[in-house]
């Protein structure tokens, strides 16, 4: 029972960790080289912040290679109470082209911007609102943001929609209504702008042709691959994406040494019984299969348990966190996961009883019987 509670342990540590692998490898595989980020590159160094004027996609557009420009605009709030925050990704009509992998129908986006106040509301992000097609769905803002000197912003859901592999839930909106809602001063400006282009091959270079272009202008920009820009983001600092092996792989070794040790313990406290049971009959091949069943069973056990325990324990952190707050991913405990799990459970069960079932081999039935 101990053995078996120490293998299911170390295995629930060994899911999280796999399953943050995977997860890091499904961000990185959804993001596309041929899609690029372009952004201030010094978002503090001005007045207006983080944003860029919406003039740039013109010339960003007659660039060689670059095959559509759309831009965007995040506008966060609450709805309901200031706990449950949202926000809705403002795009304009050239996003449809530029970010044409979303899961929205042709139809779905020409319905999108000949209704001003219109958004698209992914699965996720519906059950986490309560939000169904033709609610009203009315968010609060920080002060200022209107022309008005209001702070809702009054949208209406045309539909629900999948969430995309790559950002998850989103609420997508109409960048004409936000844009016409500001004040004067604040009128023309977005966030950033997704680019893509022809190839994948071709992103290197067209990234650094955008940032030439604007480089010597008072809003320099700031323009990298989508996959690249995942990569350094799963890379960069403390990476654990590059050390839940390392993790997974110490917890492993630990109950290795906890389980091997167990097994051998049980079989010199045993030698007598197994002395008797070989003096009856029983072959060195069944005793070995009898000490193997006693590592495999608790290894397997703890395997699934520990992957199930695993499974639950990954919405724990997220919990703690804002419901937006997508800095950190899930961990996907999936059936990847769980094949690796058994498959190291096996591993492990083979090692632990190898040294066990060679000793019974090498059992010297006279000895035994006598206590030496």
């Amino acid at each position: 029972m101990l053995v078996w509670l120490a293998v299911t342990a170390a295995f629930t540590l060994f899911g999280l960790m796999a399953g943050l692998h995977v997860t890091y490898e499904h961000l990185i595989a959804s993001a596309r080289m041929d899609r690029l980020d372009v952004n201030a590159r010094f978002p503090f160094a001005n007045a207006r912040g983080p944003l860029l004027p919406i003039a740039l996609r013109e010339r960003i557009a007659q660039i060689p290679g670059v095959l559509a420009v759309g831009s965007y605009y995040w506008l966060w709030g609450h709805y309901q109470n200031p706990r449950q925050t949202a926000r809705v990704i403002a795009v304009d009509r050239h996003m449809h082209a530029a970010w044409s992998e979303l899961p929205l129908t042709a139809t779905q986006w020409d319905l999108l911007f000949a209704t001003p106040t219109g958004v698209f509301v992914s699965r996720q992000a519906a059950t986490r609102l309560g939000l169904a097609a033709g609610d009203t769905f009315p968010l609060i803002t920080a002060a200022g943001l209107r022309a008005d000197g209001g702070a809702t912003w009054q949208f209406h859901v045309l539909g629900i929609v999948r969430d995309d592999p790559r950002i998850g839930a989103f609420i997508l909106g109409n960048y004409g209504y936000l844009d016409e809602s500001r004040p004067l001063r604040d009128r023309g400006y977005v966030m950033g702008f997704r680019v893509a282009v022809g190839h994948a091959a071709q992103a290197a270079g067209v990234s650094l042709a955008i940032d030439r272009q604007f480089a010597n202008s008072s809003t320099p920009t700031l323009t990298i691959p989508d996959r690249t820009n995942m990569i350094y983001a799963v890379n960069s600092g403390f990476s654990l994406a590059q050390h839940v092996w390392s993790i997974a792989g110490a917890g492993l070794f630990m109950i290795l040494l906890l389980t091997a040790n167990g097994i051998a313990q049980a079989v010199r406290e045993r030698t007598p019984e197994f002395a008797v049971l070989e003096t009856l009959g029983y072959p060195h091949t069944r005793l070995m299969a009898l000490v193997f069943a006693e590592a495999v069973i608790p290894c397997l056990a703890g395997a699934v348990v520990g992957t199930c325990l695993a499974n639950l324990l990954t919405a724990v952190p997220m919990s703690f966190l804002p419901r937006d707050f997508s800095g950190i991913p899930q961990p996907s405990v999936s059936t990847d996961v769980l094949a690796w799990s058994v498959g190291c459970a096996l591993l492990l069960a083979v090692v632990s009883a190898t040294a066990p079932m060679l000793r019974l081999r090498q059992i010297s039935v006279t000895d035994a019987l006598a206590g030496r």
